[in-house]
This record gives structure tokens, sequence and C-alpha cells, in this order.
């Protein structure tokens, strides 16, 4: 998500919520709607998956400490998943040390993230390495490492696996096979939306693993939210067959039926 500076979400204003888990199966969205930072409970009843952050790591695979027990409660009270993320702003000092596995820290580090997930009540984890200029063959081939590894150590406790994506051939055919969907960061309009759609499609990703990202805005203003271009990428998911939509960032969202999230869901409820 480096595409913006972000500054990690330290403090999440969520309400409480029932502590009842889970929500009817006929008021969850269709599709996916994953939603990074903004919480909440008028949120959490239009999203599927949230994203609370960038939990941080060192090269050695061990993790930073960051306890989203209560988030996860909250989240999982309206039926929503919680995805923890992991970001690349310095992928020279900690993701290639730790994926290239010479001294065991890629196995440590999934290892550490599973604890984690089962730990804390996390859903699943979202890899956000971004490479300005795009991957070489052997970055390309240890992030996949990377993906493949997690998926294998997750799938038995039903976890997930996804990436955030950009036109930068950040996996190759293995990675692509074992991620469970990709966040394509589409923020722009509808053209660069449909390049890297078409982008991905070629390299053989299907449409039910591509979710299309869209941004919620910057600064008081709100500048680049634009609520014609979220309902037609959301109408592009439906009709499409793709596998969702990505908002960020939803902590620069308003809180009503204005805001991207809804316009997501009810363009979502009028495609039902």
């Amino acid at each position: 998500m480096m595409r913006w500076a972000v500054l990690l979400p330290c403090l999440l204003a969520i309400p409480g919520c029932s502590a009842t888990r889970g929500m009817p199966a006929e008021e969850l969205p269709a599709i996916r709607v994953v939603c990074f930072f903004g919480g909440g409970e008028w949120r959490y009843e239009r999203m599927t998956h949230f994203i609370p952050g960038f939990l941080g790591f060192e090269a050695d695979g061990t993790l930073r400490d960051w306890d989203l027990r209560e988030v996860a409660r909250e989240a999982h009270a309206s039926g929503v998943k919680v995805i923890v993320s992991f970001d690349g702003e310095h992928w020279e000092e900690n993701f290639l040390p730790m994926s290239s596995n010479e001294d065991g820290s890629r196995d440590r580090f999934v290892e550490n993230i599973l604890h984690y997930c089962q730990e804390n009540g996390i859903d699943g984890v979202d890899y956000d390495w971004e490479i300005g200029g795009g991957f070489s063959t052997e970055q390309q081939a240890l992030y996949s490492e990377l993906v493949i590894a997690t998926k294998n150590a997750f799938r038995p406790h039903g976890l997930s696996v996804s990436i955030d994506a950009y036109f930068r051939d950040e996996l190759n055919a293995e990675g692509i096979e074992a991620v469970d969907w990709m966040q394509l960061m589409a923020y722009e309009d509808m053209e660069e939306m449909h390049s890297m759609v078409e982008y991905w499609e070629a390299r053989g990703v299907p449409r039910e693993k591509i979710v299309i990202g869209m941004a919620a805005g910057w600064g008081d203003e709100r500048e680049g939210f634009d609520h014609d271009l979220v309902r037609a990428k959301t109408r592009t998911c439906l009709d499409g067959g793709y596998g969702g939509v990505m908002l960020f960032r939803t902590d620069l969202d308003a809180v009503d039926e204005t805001s991207m999230l809804g316009v997501v869901h009810e363009t979502i409820k009028q495609g039902d």
C-alpha cells in the first residue's frame, strides 16, 4: 500500500459489538469486501474482511508485539474475518534476508505467524511487499516460496494467504496457484483497473482470485474519492465474476451511506 505514505494505525477506535459470533449468511456481501485500517460496528456490517494494519517483523523471522485479540473478537461478532498484513517499506532489511531462509529465518517466520494467528484469533495474512521497478526473477521466486510455505502451514487450520499486487510480476505460476487471492492496487481509474486485471489474467490468475482495489481518498477533503468510480469498479467485480473489492483505507472514509464503503454496499445490494 506504499503508493502513498501510510502511518501505521496505532489507535483503532472500534465500538463494542455483540458477543455473538457470526452474522446470518444472507446479510453478508456476495463478494469479498476487504477493508484496510478503519473498523467499527457500522463498517463491519458492510465488509467481509478487516485488515487493521501492518505487523512488524525482523530479518531473522521474529515478530513484533501487537495484541489483536479484542479487535478479532469484535470483528468476529459481526461475522467479519480479520487479516494481518506485512508491508514492504523496508524490504531490503527484512523481507529479502528473511525469505532467503539461509538460517531458517523463513521457516521461523511462518511458524511464528501461524502461532500469532492462533493466539490472536486471526483468520489469515496479507503480504504487501512492493519493490519499485518490479521483482527480479530471484525476488519473485523468494516471494512465491514464502507464499507457498505460508499456505502449506495455514491450510490445515483454514487460514488464508493473500498479497497486494501491481504491475510488478510479484508471483510465479506456483505462487499464483498457492495464494488465495490477490488485491490489485488499481486505485486510479477504470483504464488502470482494466489494464491491471488483464495483466494478471494473462499470467494465469483466475477471476475468483482477483480482488479489485479502490482508494477512499486522502487528506481532509478526501481527494481522489469518486462515487461513480467506486460504483463502476464494484459493478465490474459483480458482472465479471471477480473475487471481490479492496478498500484502502476506510479510516479515511466517512461513516455513513455517502462513504466509499457505503457506495460499495449499496451497489452490491442492488446487484443481488
